[in-house]
């Protein structure tokens, strides 16, 4: 029988406390986003919430505005953190703020690993979305407006004062005591968004009385009707999708079916790969040439900075190169697919071939190795049985896609060692003793 001793030490909880939460909110420093910041603040604890501030550099009085962020954040006790982003102002400056925004509010999230990020939306916001959406003739996708929650593969997006009103956080700032900056270029109405809050929604309120919240409401039962519409997608895509990624085959069979379904199916697909809805000019424009393709037809479109290809009968989604070099002023160099090659010791009791640790050390010593791009013309031996054969026909019989074929060759000395996707040269190889096998890594 065990002691009482002995029972008090095995009673002991052995778990250990969960810390708390850590959150972050989107502060721009005016009304919406300072009471967030307050009363997240209230719930969670000071220690427990970081206001990010992203500094866009439109107005002149940007830099007041991010001081004083910093400064109400310190008043509050909550951390702080802020990040400056560079718009091209020969765009659209609204859409080119948001997107910058968004990957500037993530990115400090990652650096604090935050996984929660709480935005101040209230329903006059996304009543303003919604009929914003309409005016632009958005399908369900965007008249569902901003969703309460939505996840990604880093962060989750909360929206907690979607069904409250801009006169509930108005309330509370004055009960609070609180201070904010107000932002002058939300009074210029040619900002589409200004004009919709503070002459079109005021005047479909005074003929209708409740339009605001009724617009709201109307958005959330359209983002359940996008739900309900997002499953059946899904399960066409259990018919049509494969490693390879779209079978043309079965995509042009449900076209036929239901060119609605087809599309939704199409849709859903590019989403889950972080792409943009095409427009309908451009649907229509892919289905005319995916339906006279034939089988064995290669076609290629370049879509929210990612190219779609269909080859071997297959759609698939790849990085547009050509897009990155000229984003990181490159374009007049040649392209090729980003990463690095990497080299691992081959376990003793494989027979996997590699090259021999000796050899391959003596080489690293002598500053030996390197990459080279492709430039066409070049043979390899992968078989000591076979013969010498051109990149092109080892590519085409490993079915390598072309687009995946312009990776750094490895050369040591003048000597081509190794080419991804093929092998290692046959006259490297080595199955005996330490050895080394060569692999590329894609970025």
């Amino acid at each position: 029988m065990a002691s009482s001793k002995t029972a008090a030490k095995t009673s002991k909880p052995t778990q250990k406390k969960t810390p708390p939460t850590q959150l972050a909110v989107a502060f721009s420093g005016g009304l919406d986003s300072t009471v967030l910041l307050h009363a997240t603040i209230k719930a969670h604890g000071k220690k427990n919430v970081h206001a990010f501030h992203v500094h866009h550099g439109i107005q002149k009085e940007a830099d007041q505005w991010q001081a004083h962020c910093k400064a109400v954040a310190k008043k509050f006790g909550c951390h702080f953190d802020t990040k400056n982003v560079k718009l091209n102002k020969q765009s659209n400056i609204e859409s080119q703020a948001r997107n910058l925004r968004y990957e500037a509010l993530t990115q400090m999230c990652e650096a604090h690993k935050i996984q929660d990020l709480l935005l101040a939306h209230h329903l006059d916001d996304q009543a303003e979305t919604v009929l914003i959406q309409l005016m632009r003739g958005a399908g369900l996708p965007g008249l569902s407006a901003m969703p309460q929650v939505k996840s990604n593969e880093l962060i989750h997006l909360w929206r907690p004062f979607l069904n409250m009103c801009r006169k509930d956080l108005e309330s509370y700032a004055e009960e609070h005591k609180l201070t904010w900056i107000e932002d002058p270029s939300n009074q210029d109405e040619s900002y589409r968004r200004n004009a919709v809050r503070k002459s079109i929604l005021p005047t479909l309120e005074k003929f209708q009385k409740g339009a605001i919240e009724n617009l709201a409401r109307s958005a959330k039962h359209l983002g359940e009707a996008q739900g309900l519409l997002n499953q059946l997608a899904d399960i066409d895509l259990g018919l049509i999708e494969t490693k390879e990624g779209l079978s043309k085959t079965n995509l042009i069979r449900l076209y036929k079916t239901s060119q609605a379904r087809a599309t939704n199916a199409l849709r859903r697909w590019l989403s889950k790969n972080g792409l943009a809805y095409p427009s309908e000019e451009r649907l229509t424009a892919w289905w005319s040439e995916l339906t006279q393709a034939r089988l064995d037809a290669k076609l290629q479109w370049d879509h929210d900075q990612r190219v779609i290809r269909l080859w071997r009968g297959h759609l698939s989604i790849t990085q547009d190169l050509n897009a990155q070099a000229k984003s990181k002023g490159k374009e007049k160099e040649k392209v090729t697919n980003e990463g690095e090659w990497t080299f691992k010791k081959v376990p003793a009791n494989s027979k996997k071939p590699g090259i021999a640790k000796d050899r391959f050390e003596k080489a690293k010593q002598k500053g030996l190795i390197n990459t080279m791009a492709r430039e066409g013309g070049e043979k390899f031996k992968v078989d000591s049985k076979r013969p010498r054969k051109s990149l092109k026909n080892l590519y085409q019989e490993a079915a390598i896609p072309p687009w995946q074929r312009d990776v750094p060759l490895l050369y040591i000395g003048e000597e081509l060692v190794a080419v991804a996707g093929i092998g290692i040269s046959a006259d490297w190889q080595t199955t005996d003793g330490p050895r080394f096998t060569l692999e590329w890594q894609a970025a």
